[in-house]
This record gives C-alpha cells, structure tokens and sequence, in this order.
C-alpha cells in the first residue's frame, strides 16, 4: 500500500496525536502513581515496544537496499552479508572499546535523528540538523544526569565519573532550541515543546520509548510507505511487516534468553545492554544505506 501526500499526512497526524496521548498518560501516572512505572514496568515496555515497534523499522532497509542494487547479480545475498558483516564489526569494536564505540554511537545517532527530523523541510542546514537531532541524546543528560550515566556505565562496564551541574546549559540549550524553531520551522513548536516536556519530566527510559518509537520509528515507516521509489502499491503491508515482526521477536528471545541463561547479568543489565548495544550495531549499516539513498534519490 503506497501512500499518497494526503495520506502520510493523514497519518502523521494520527501519530501525533497519539505520542501526545501517551505522554499525557505517562505525565499523569508520574503524578498519580509513579510506582507504575517502576524499573521492571520501563525494562519491560523498552523491551516490547523496541522489539515490535523500534527495531522492524530498519527493515525498510531492504526495500531501499532491492532499489538501490537489484540490478547486480546476487544482490540480496551481497547485501545481507555486508550489512550483516558492519554491524557484527561494530559489535566487535564495542567488544574492543566500549567508549569509543558508545561515542560514534552517539554521533551516528545524533546525526541520523537530525536527517530524518528534518527530512520535510526545505531550507535545512546542519545547525537545525544537529540541534534537533540532539534533543532525545542531550536534554535527558542535563535532566536526569545520574540516571543516564549509569544507563552508560552498564553499558561500558565500568564507572564513569561526570559533572552533575548543567544548570546554565539546560536552560541556554532549551531556549536554543526554541528560539532555533521559531526562526525556522515555527511548525515543530508544539511538536518539541512536547518532546522537551517529556525529555524533561519522564523517567529516561520512557522518554526514550515514547521518541523512538512512537515518533522516529512511525514517522520512519510513514515516510518509507510514501515513498513510490522503495515501497510499490504490490506490497502487502501486513505479510510484509508480520514476517520481519516474527525475525526480530525471535531474534530478542533467543538472544536474551541465551544472556539470561549464560551470563550473570542481572535482568536489568541485559535488556539495557541487548536493546543499546543491538541498536547501535544496527544504526552504522542503517544510516549508510540511508545515505546512499538520499545521495541518489532524494531530489528526484
């Protein structure tokens, strides 16, 4: 099913409403009862809606990867193993040296979520890039320091030490950012005044479900179903997104499963370091396929 103009809108309107529904919710059961959300509930949730929502999003990459290279001879198989072989290099990077590897992930990160961000705005540039693809990296940092750095240490394995006073960053970045969107893109007002108030307000976990998820991911399949170069009206939606939901669901319990039963790690440790850590080995072949996409078909 290709989507018209109307349509993306449409349904970009409905995701919309929908991150704003959901973030009403969490916001009130933070008041209410914030024992609800405890760390089990949000390792829980990260874990579902990643595996369901957030991580099937890559696999539009095949459509692009079919448009891209389907006239070379093999190219399904060429391209499984090259992308399959990035991430597995990445992961032996992040094996080698944590730091650096969770560094690139971060800027790989920033800049993938700033691309895709303002993917529908005609007079962009690299500033409006990189601030808003800041936001769901940076603003949960200056907000809720401690809870972030120990999300880090899990996942380096060892203690980091950090300032813990932004108080003149947090607001000088904040009023940035507005003052950046009312010169800009006056549109994304309501849009990140929610995100920030999520950023800001909510655990970090849910903060991050709710952007990746509910925002990235289903603007990305949005965008991906609008597109007549990778997504046909032949397509079924429904056996298309089915098959690749049951890899990735068992793919997530055979890995977590074989962590559970292997390692000492507790439950915490391993849904923090199995959801990062794959969508980081993931991000690096991700975003270069986007780029090669973008580079030769963008404006045409």
């Amino acid at each position: 099913m290709l989507l018209n103009h109307l349509q993306q809108e449409v349904y970009k309107k409905y995701q919309l409403i929908l991150l704003m529904n959901l973030s009403i919710i969490s916001l009130l059961l933070m008041i209410i009862e914030p024992t609800i959300l405890n760390t089990n509930t949000q390792l829980i949730l990260l874990l579902t809606t990643v595996t369901i929502i957030g991580i099937p999003h890559g696999y539009f990459d095949f459509l692009i990867a079919k448009k891209l290279f389907n006239h070379y001879n093999n190219w399904l198989a060429k391209f499984i193993s090259t992308y399959t072989s990035l991430s597995l290099v990445y992961l032996l990077a992040w094996l080698i040296s944590p730091v650096a590897a969770l560094t690139i992930f971060l800027i790989m990160s920033v800049y993938h979520f700033g691309i895709e961000e303002t993917e529908d705005i005609k007079n962009n540039n690299i500033l409006l890039i990189l601030y808003l693809g800041s936001v769901p990296i940076i603003v949960p940092i200056l907000f809720h320091t401690n809870e972030v750095y120990y999300f880090f240490d899990i996942l380096l394995n060892q203690t980091i030490t950090y300032q813990n006073n932004f108080d003149l960053i947090k607001y000088v970045y904040c009023f940035g950012l507005i003052g950046l969107l009312f010169l800009k893109v006056k549109k994304l007002l309501p849009l990140y005044g929610l995100l920030l108030i999520n950023f800001i307000f909510l655990p970090p976990l849910i903060s991050f479900i709710l952007y990746f998820c509910f925002h990235h991911s289903i603007r990305h399949y949005l965008h991906a179903m609008g597109d007549s170069n990778i997504f046909s009206s032949q397509i079924n939606v429904m056996k298309f997104a089915t098959i690749f939901l049951v890899l990735t669901v068992v793919f997530t319990a055979a890995v977590v499963g074989y962590m559970t039963e292997f390692s000492n790690l507790t439950f915490e440790k391993i849904i923090i370091k199995y959801i990062f850590i794959t969508l980081a080995c993931l991000t690096l072949p991700h975003l270069l396929l986007n780029i090669i996409y973008e580079n030769k078909f963008s404006y045409k």
